[in-house]
Formats: C-alpha cells, sequence, structure tokens
C-alpha cells in the first residue's frame, strides 16, 4: 500500500484527466507508476546492451544490412 500525496496544482491535474478519461485518479496514479518502473527497467536494459556493445559482446547490424538480410 502506498500514500501518495501531490501538491495542489498536480492534484487538480489528476482529478481533471480522471474525469475526462472516466477513470479513478488511483487508476492513473497506479497506471503511471507501473509506466515509470517499466521505463526504468527499459534504461537499465539498454545500458546494458550498450555496455555489451562497447565490449565488443553484442553485434549492431546497420538499417542497410537488415533491410538486405530482408529482401526489402
Amino acid at each position: 500500500m502506498v500514500t501518495l500525496r501531490l501538491p495542489p496544482v498536480l492534484e487538480r491535474k489528476l482529478v481533471r484527466e480522471a474525469k475526462k478519461r472516466g477513470r479513478a485518479k488511483t487508476s492513473l496514479a497506479h497506471e503511471a507508476v507501473v509506466g515509470l518502473l517499466q521505463d526504468f527497467e527499459d534504461v537499465r536494459e539498454a545500458d546494458a546492451v550498450m555496455g555489451r556493445i562497447a565490449r565488443g559482446q553484442e553485434r549492431v547490424h546497420s538499417s542497410a544490412d537488415v533491410k538486405r538480410e530482408l529482401g526489402l
């Protein structure tokens, strides 16, 4: 369980957006947190891939190579 305290300006924006979408404030806040955590995970994975590329452990393919390989 998490309690989220927002400044009044953000609270009003959240209320307004929830009304526009016909959803509860809690639902929108939940969606935002899930999205943020997914973004953090995506950044960590991208950093890991970039590290593997820098160490020569990950191959990189140009768009031209991919198109040629796929016959496009």
